[in-house]
Order: C-alpha cells, then structure tokens, then sequence
C-alpha cells in the first residue's frame, strides 16, 4: 500500500468489517509500527476520535472534562458557553462522563476540541456515526463542516462522507 495525504484533504478509509481500517489509522499516527515497509509522517498535531470515545475521562464529569480540554487563555464562562452550545445545559454539566450516551460523548469530544487553542492539523474518527440520533448527527456534521484540517474517517455511510466533504477513498 502506497499513498500520500496533502494538508486539508478529506479522505474515507474503506474495507469490510475485520479488514485493518483501523490498524491503518494507528499504524499513521504512530500508535503502532509496521512489521515491514516504512510510513513517512510530517510532524502534525493528531487527534485519534475512537468508537469508545476513550479520549473522554469516565472519572471526571461533563464540566470537568471540558474544563481540562480548554485553552490555558480560555475563561471559565467561554467553556460553560461552548458546553451549551453543544446542548449540554447546566444540569448536564454534574452528570458523570460514564453515564453519557454515545451520542453524548461525541458531543462532547466536538464541545472539548473546540476549547482547544488550535483545532488538530489531523483529525481521525473511527465510524463517527455509529449509535448517533439525527440530532447528534447534525451537530458532528456541522462541526465537520467547520474543520479545515485534514480529515480521516472511517464510515460506512455514504450520505454522511458526501456531506462532510470526503474527496477521494483508500
């Protein structure tokens, strides 16, 4: 397997179910090392968005794991801000990461990225969609949308590649 990635680009990850999609994706960010063949990576600040959404602290609740994702500039009203604007009202915001939906969590995975000072040059999500309502999957489109890094996403639904903007399949 040989390609290359440009900066910006949109690219699907293709395969039957057990094929290495995944193992693809480590294998770009550096998680895992080839046995054979050699992978070139540009320096770039990488975020990997797995089906777990393991990114998110299952100790810490919805306020606190937003609060540990912003920015050392960003104020303490601009995270309550962004947590409402990803449909997280202040009841939600004592709730417990574990007890959150899958829908839940990648919102709030999307709400904490967006704290960030800057957005990941790279961003990986693995089936992004799977177990979303259409609420939530409006919200991840939009933000996709949004994006104007480059994009790697593994998914088997084609509306959701078209709307995101996907250019091209491995």
């Amino acid at each position: 397997l040989s390609f290359t990635i440009t900066s910006g680009e949109r690219i699907a990850l293709k395969g039957a179910n057990g094929s290495g999609k995944t193992t693809l994706m480590k294998l770009m960010l550096g998680e895992l090392e080839p046995t054979s063949g050699t992978i070139q990576r540009a320096e770039a600040r990488a975020v990997y968005i797995d089906q777990e959404y393991s990114l998110i602290d299952n100790s810490l609740t919805v306020l606190e794991q937003a609060q540990r994702n912003r920015s050392t500039a960003g104020a303490e009203h601009e995270v309550k801000t962004r947590l409402d604007r990803f449909l997280f009202p202040i009841a939600d915001w004592v709730k417990p990461c574990s007890a959150l939906s899958g829908g839940e969590r990648m919102r709030l995975m999307l709400c904490c990225l967006t704290l960030q000072d800057h957005a990941p040059d790279l961003l990986f999500l693995d089936e992004p969609t799977n177990n979303l309502d259409i609420q939530n999957m409006e919200i991840l489109t939009a933000a996709l949308e949004a994006y104007t890094g480059t994009l790697i996403v593994v998914s088997h639904d084609v509306v959701f590649l078209e709307q995101i903007g996907v250019e091209r399949e491995i």
